[in-house]
């Protein structure tokens, strides 16, 4: 009973132990550097004195804290273990980060800046294997592709946006077995995951041996997710964002005075990843991503030189899959190889970097849903995509000086937007575009100092085409392939432009032929099969005598030749329908009464819409 042992005392029963209150007490030791502490630092050991001896002994420790050195000057970083409750339900890290403004070794709680929760979030891990359609091509025969990522919806299917890892290995899909097995932290997965292999049974065990492995992928695993957006504004801010693995939100690096970001355990950030206007930013260092939700973004760092993002071997699978990826302002970068993992799925824009060229680069871009942008790059020679082959949105590739071909380009059959090459100063070809079969938009060619022609010869359909101010542009063609024109062509100010020719299958055109201030040209004969257009438009070029070469034009809207010094005569013999206007003025060397009769023969629109004028009135025409 209580009240007697209270009163008499038990035999073998402390009474003080029951009762003392033990005082809490804490240790500090040496922490070598590790898995603990990259760089080194301090345990914060923790517990009671149970033996009330005024010293925490080893059995005594009840909880440990890291006090980590890092290579930001004055910044530590503390982190201990959360169990499973709140904030996190599955438990995970708090991590918190600061200055040590004391200088005594320790973070304390008024020295901190940052507090970050890591919580722990697994998520099953989902293979397959299917046939590899695409090249690189590694067999003779039976071509596939294991591909493996993270469950994160709970479907029980691998979608696109949870693909982690794959591997090419030549295997019947149909009879290649999977294994699992835990990856300990290391090389391949800094904070452990999965290793996942695939083989073929040769033994028929129904097992899949060691001997079997044929091709083996990483995927790791969320370890530490961060749920919400963050934002780094300093040091200590990058530090304590070391301890995570995911981030639920997006992630931005602005307006900073960090010199390197390097986060090795960082894996995906399911919204944007922005790194902008770092002025002394010199190294990006994100060797363990492998998914961005959205754009990939990093700009205005003038002195950002090593760019590392992703596996940095051509053979690793899969890509580093981003929505976008945007590289703006950065002079010092000069080459793209440490991108060669990433891989957007819609938009791509390299804009005034350094970059020379860079051989490899995006061999895993094979199309882009949105659109491609290559603008102002002054020391770029040869484009980085030699694998694009579809482009759904628009082509810009423009203001880029030291540009000499777009073999880079090679694979591309497809635009659904607009293709602008526009002044590129060392152009002199468009060599690199024989695969070209489509351009739904315009295809605009426009400044280049140095092209000789505009040449596409696999072309077969374009919206529009416009050429334009090349300084010394010789030809317009061949395009042999060309059969139709949805919008206008226009050929604009080429001040050395001779002949537009060798469309042999050009027929339909949509639009309207502007011809307008090529004071060179002589000959339209690439046109010469063309039936109908909207309208025709010719002026002022200097040197044209004639539109004979225009044979076959039946119908057109719109007829207008104006201020061309040197033509004598129309020729237009297969003319017969001017629908919406007539107008022929300031041709000084053609009789107006040949444009007279043949506005009288085949022009059917409004009477004021037909202006015959300051043509030559002296000459007299006869049949």
């Amino acid at each position: 009973m209580c009240a007697l042992v209270l009163a008499t005392g038990c035999d073998g029963i402390d009474l003080r132990k029951l009762v003392t209150q033990h005082e809490a007490r804490t240790r500090v030791v040496t922490e070598p550097a590790g898995p603990n502490c990259e760089h080194g630092g301090k345990a914060v050991l923790s517990g009671l004195d149970l033996d009330e001896d005024g010293v925490l002994g080893d059995a005594e420790v009840t909880g440990t804290e890291y006090v980590c050195a890092t290579l930001a000057p004055g910044v530590l970083v503390r982190t201990r273990q959360l169990p499973p409750g709140e904030p996190c339900a599955l438990g995970g890290q708090l991590t918190l980060a600061g200055t040590d403004l004391d200088g005594d070794g320790v973070l304390s709680d008024d020295e901190v800046t940052r507090e970050v929760h890591g919580c722990l979030e697994p998520a099953p891990v989902l293979a397959q294997v299917r046939p590899l359609l695409t090249p690189p091509f590694v067999c003779r025969y039976d071509n596939a592709l294991m591909e493996a990522g993270v469950d994160l919806n709970g479907n029980g299917v691998l979608d696109d946006d949870e693909l982690r890892a794959a591997a090419r290995l030549c295997a019947d899909p149909a009879v290649t077995l999977l294994r699992q097995r835990p990856e300990p932290e290391g090389p391949d997965c800094t904070a452990g995951g999965t290793r996942v292999e695939a083989g073929v049974d040769d033994n028929r065990n129904t097992a899949l041996d060691d001997a079997e492995v044929r091709a083996t992928a990483y995927v790791c695993q969320r370890s530490a997710t961060h749920d919400g957006t963050y934002a780094v504004e300093n040091a200590a801010d990058l530090e304590a964002l070391k301890a995570l693995t995911s981030i639920r939100g997006d992630l931005s690096i602005e307006n900073t005075e960090v010199t390197a970001v390097v986060l090795p355990g960082l894996v995906s950030v399911e919204g944007s990843l922005s790194i902008h206007g770092n002025p002394g930013l010199m190294q990006v260092n994100l060797p363990g991503l492998r998914y961005v939700g959205e754009t990939l973004s990093i700009r205005d760092s003038a002195q950002l030189n090593e760019l590392r993002i992703g596996p940095q071997t051509l053979e690793a699978l899969p890509p580093v899959r981003v929505h976008s990826l945007a590289l703006a302002s950065l002079p010092a970068v000069s080459s793209l190889s440490g991108l060669a993992a990433v891989t957007p799925r819609f938009d791509l824009s390299l804009l005034n970097t350094g970059v020379l060229w860079s051989p490899g680069t995006f061999p895993h871009v094979q199309a882009l849903a949105g659109s491609l942008t290559v603008h102002a790059n002054p020391a770029l020679e040869l484009l980085p995509l030699s694998a694009l082959a579809q482009v759904d949105g628009s082509i810009v590739i423009s203001g880029n000086p030291m540009l000499q071909s777009l073999e880079g380009l090679g694979p591309l059959t497809m635009v659904g937007g607009g293709l602008d090459i526009s002044s590129n100063n060392a152009l002199t070809h468009l060599s690199g575009l024989e695969q070209l079969s489509a351009v739904k938009r315009v295809i605009t060619v426009m400044n280049n100092a140095r092209l000789l022609d505009v040449r596409f010869d696999g072309l077969r359909e374009a919206g529009s085409l416009i050429v334009a101010g090349n300084a010394v542009l010789e030809q317009v063609g061949p395009m042999p392939s060309l059969f139709r024109v949805q919008g206008d062509v226009s050929l604009a100010e080429n001040p050395r432009l001779l002949r537009a020719t060798e469309l042999p299958a050009l027929q339909s055109m949509g639009g309207a032929l502007f011809v307008t201030l090529n004071p060179l040209l002589t000959d339209l004969s690439g046109f010469q099969q063309v039936t109908w257009m909207s309208g025709l438009y010719v002026t002022g070029n200097e040197a044209l005598e004639d539109l004979g070469t225009l044979g076959s034009l039946h119908t057109v809207g719109t007829l207008e030749v104006r201020e061309n010094a040197a033509m004598t005569a129309l020729h237009l013999d297969a003319l017969a329908r001017v629908r919406d206007a007539f107008i022929v003025t300031d041709n000084p060397r053609l009789p107006s009464c040949w444009a007279t009769m043949l506005a009288d023969d085949v022009y059917t629109g409004p009477p004021e819409e037909r202006r015959i004028w300051n043509n030559d009135s002296v000459t007299p025409c006869q049949l």
